[in-house]
Order: structure tokens, then sequence, then C-alpha cells
């Protein structure tokens, strides 16, 4: 047998684990689904959890409200959420050349929060759309506008990958201050709403909300994989993907683009959430490599489960008590960055 031949059984092979593993990805996030609508807080049993879903009408009404009205949503939420928020993690990372970039990071959820918080204090009221959107139109404008920014900050030749990490958290600050004074000057409904929204919840999930993540994500998954092998070529660097004839520019505002809308239609739907953003690549990295065909859906999915893995947390560590997501998903999130600079020795070039 040839050295071709066997390269490419060995790349074939490769290719075969990988497909694997992100079957075992897929597995497991609908376990997490399943178990998550299982747990909640009103003390059904297993038996009247199945009943309610497969056969609603032999189902005491309490059990149908409870399971389809406030379990399911939430549960079907967070695997399009942190999915969402990972491929946004993952795609910044890859565009950006840096590590440690994800929308909780770099401030693109802080702006999206802070449009949104316009929204609430009735700041600013955007005529022509119902107000029901309001808040997820605001939250996609700011989040747009930080992204570009940053965008444009890492295209300047002078400025580091350390330095637009550096200008990334002076982002986020400054949208945490502005988010302060917004909630300095609103109501005590508003404050409310407000500090509420920033804790990030599943529980408003909808099935309208649900419907949308449903619609918007596959398009933006598709799109991104048509333009797979060209991320991937980003990893060799910028000057010799521009030498392949890709115009890194264009790609580079493009995914952005991208990643704005999942994450303030994310991030509008259920509140800031987290380190999703930052942990879920990195998995997906360390078991499936840099390859954008795998790394992409593997992202996705990995975001799924890490965040359907806090839903189910933030139900089960104090009982009849549902914890904010972005506590729960920092007592792992927080760890891991941490370890994430040790192991790079503080250097992210």
């Amino acid at each position: 047998m040839s050295t071709v031949q066997l390269e490419l059984n060995a790349h074939l092979a490769r290719n075969n684990k990988k497909k694997v593993a992100l079957a075992a990805f897929f597995v497991l996030s609908i376990v997490c689904v399943i178990a998550d609508v299982l747990i909640g807080s009103q003390g059904l049993t297993l038996s009247e959890v199945i009943k309610a879903i497969f056969d609603p009408s032999h189902s005491p009404i309490a059990g149908q409200i409870i399971v389809w009205d406030i379990r399911m949503p939430m549960s079907l939420m967070a695997p399009f959420v942190g999915g969402a928020l990972a491929l946004a993690g993952a795609q910044m990372q890859t565009t950006l050349n840096n590590p440690l970039a994800d929308p909780y990071t770099f401030g693109v959820s802080a702006a999206a929060g802070f449009g949104a918080s316009l929204v609430i204090t009735n700041v600013i009221a955007i005529p022509f759309i119902p107000e029901q959107y309001q808040i997820a139109v605001m939250a996609f404008v700011m989040c747009l506008l930080t992204t570009f920014l940053i965008a444009g900050i890492a295209s300047a030749k002078r400025i580091s990958i350390e330095g637009v990490m550096l200008f990334g958290v002076a982002v986020m600050f400054a949208y945490d201050s502005l988010l302060t004074m917004m909630q300095y000057i609103a109501s005590e409904t508003q404050l409310q709403t407000l500090v509420f929204w920033q804790m990030g919840s599943l529980d408003r999930g909808s099935w309208e909300k649900i419907t949308a993540l449903a619609i918007v994500l596959p398009i933006v998954l598709i799109i991104m994989m048509k333009d797979a092998w060209r991320l991937s070529s980003l990893k060799i660097g910028t000057e010799r993907a521009e030498a392949m004839g890709i115009n890194v520019k264009f790609l580079r505002m493009k995914t952005l683009l991208l990643v704005s809308v999942i994450t303030s239609l994310s991030v509008s739907f259920v509140g800031a959430v987290g380190f999703v953003g930052l942990v879920a690549p990195h998995i997906a990295r360390m078991v499936l490599g840099e390859d954008q065909r795998f790394f992409l859906p593997a992202s996705f999915l990995v975001g799924a489960v890490l965040l359907e893995l806090a839903s189910i947390a933030s139900k089960a560590i104090m009982p009849g008590i549902i914890l904010p997501l972005t506590v729960v998903m920092s007592i792992v999130g927080i760890p891991f960055f941490i370890f994430l600079i040790i192991k790079k020795g503080g250097r992210f070039a």
C-alpha cells in the first residue's frame, strides 16, 4: 500500500472519529433536554410528565400547564441559546484570532444588555416597531455597533491580540457602567425588570422565541459552514489567507455580522449569560481540532449541552429556587478562564 493511500486512510479514520464525536454530543444534548424537562420544583412524577407530553388529553390540566407552558419552553430554549452563544464565541475566536474572545468577555453581551435597558427604561422608543420586539431590535443595534467596533480595532495592524483583548474588556466595563447608570435612573418597576433581565433566566422562554431561534440558527450555521474552509485558513495567518485569494476583511465583517444576529437574539430573549461562548468552543477544539467543518457544529452542540446542564443545576442546587444562569455558568466559566490564562502563560499570539 502506497504512502498516499495510508495517509488517505488515516485521514478518513480521523474524520470518522470526528463524526462519531459529533453524534455523541448530539445524543448527549437530547438526553440533557429530556432530563431538564423531568426535573422541576412542582413535584410531578416521571409518569405524570410522560403522560402530559404524550397523552395530554388524559393528563390533569395542572400537569399540562406545568410541562407544556413552563418546563418545555425553558428546556428547549437552553440548547438553542447555548448553541448560539457557543457558535458566536467560536467565530469570534477564529476571526479575531483570540482564544479568549466571546460575546461576554468582549462586551458584546453587555452592549446588547445596554440596548435593552434603553427600551426598558423608556429612554428610547423605536417608531414603527411593535413594542414586544423593541428590546430585541435595540439589543441587536447595540450588539452590531460594538461588534464592528471590535472588528475595526482587530483589523488595525499596530494593535496586538492582547491589545484587542484589553479593548474588549474595556468595552465590557464601559457598558456595565452605563447599565449601572440606567439602573440608577430607572423607576422601581423598571429597576426590578433590569436586574432580573441581566441575571439571565430561561423562564422567559416561549414557543414564539423558540420558533424564531429554530429558524435563524440553522440559516446562520449553514452560511458559516459554506465559509468553513475560508475560516479554517484564517488560522494560518491573515497574510497567507489573502495570498490564497480570500477577502479576509469581508469574511471577518460578514462573520461578525452573523455573530451579532445570534448574540442579540439570544441575549434579548434570556438576558446576559456568560462564559458559554468561551468554554464550549475550547472543549470542541480539544476534541475535534480546528477544522471548521467539524468545529462549528461541535461548538454548537457543546454549548447546547453546557447550558442545558446549567439549567438542570439551576433547579437542582437549591430545590424550589431557580438560580440565575449567569451564577451557575460562572462557577464553571471563571475557573476555565483562569486555566486558559495559565495554560497560555499570559500570551495569546
